[in-house]
């Protein structure tokens, strides 16, 4: 059976929503995809047509003319990898013409860690606004990622427990785990809720828009962005909240499995490679989440 690019793909992405991968991969892998096939739209209108001299000629356009970086072009040709991989599996295409592709090398930048001075000044940044002001916190204060805050709901935040908690629910290939919140936290969680709007098109979510709506992940980077820039932190995305989340825990001698288990790695070695960039880490262990 010989497949189109659009039914190629279409079979691809039903594969991978089979497997619960994430709809941000998904997502990424569908555009990296719709990339390459529209490069060769005019020359290949069939996947059986591609050689792997095609796909490195792809490469070496993205580098040249598109001029992305080797970290980008590297998790390109890790869409086409696992596409054409899957295409030969199924038997659509006589042989995997990806498999020979190497990933260019590059050294990955270390994580962006926040010092105290911009935390403090990008919290400082938000005080006026209630809810921006919590979002910042919960993530300076649990290492959770950006897409757990938007889909956190109100009812699984239980500020009456001793210690309060929240529940991030399974989400994609991350199961559900409770993490611990503590006293900063639940400060600015209870301030919002002061604040909160009360509609009855109330979706349920903590965090939600004048009409009761999910704040979208796009929505909060954009806030929390606009208030690194306010702040006059450089070089600083949301996730580097996280990132700083990470390493202070370490530091301040918090068990490296605890941690891995708040912020919901679900490898260790994930969470292992934040001791690069620890240079004192306190020998006394403590099992409570330490306050930035």
């Amino acid at each position: 059976m010989t497949l189109t690019h659009s039914e190629a793909l279409e079979k691809f992405i039903d594969n991978l929503k089979e497997k619960d991968r994430s709809p941000s991969t998904i997502i990424a892998y569908k555009k990296d995809i719709e990339q390459l096939f529209d490069f060769y739209k005019d020359e290949h209108s069939k996947v059986s047509d591609y050689k792997t001299k095609h796909i490195k000629v792809w490469i070496e356009h993205l580098i040249k003319e598109k001029k992305f970086t080797l970290k980008t072009v590297s998790r390109k040709i890790n869409s086409y990898k696992t596409l054409f991989k899957f295409l030969h599996r199924e038997n659509y295409i006589e042989s995997d013409v990806a498999h020979p592709i190497s990933h260019p090398t590059f050294k990955p930048k270390d994580p962006r860690i926040l010092s105290s001075l911009e935390y403090k000044a990008l919290r400082d940044t938000a005080r006026n606004n209630e809810r921006l002001y919590a979002m910042i916190e919960i993530l300076l204060q649990t290492g959770m990622r950006i897409g757990e805050l938007s889909r956190l709901k109100r009812d699984n935040v239980d500020l009456e427990s001793s210690p309060a908690t929240a529940k991030i629910q399974a989400y994609a290939s991350n199961p559900e785990r409770v993490i611990p919140l503590n006293k900063n936290a639940v400060e600015a969680i209870q301030e919002y809720l002061k604040v909160r709007p009360n509609t009855e098109k109330d979706q349920g979510y903590l965090f939600i828009t004048k009409t009761g709506r999910q704040v979208l992940v796009r929505n909060i980077r954009t806030m929390i962005n606009n208030a690194f820039e306010k702040s006059g932190i450089e070089d600083a995305t949301v996730n580097d909240i996280r990132n700083t989340f990470i390493v202070y825990q370490l530091e301040r001698g918090i068990p490296i499995e605890r941690v891995a288990e708040i912020v919901g790695h679900q490898r260790l070695t994930s969470t292992e490679k934040y001791l690069n960039l620890i240079e004192d880490r306190k020998k006394k262990k403590s099992a409570k989440v330490i306050p930035l």
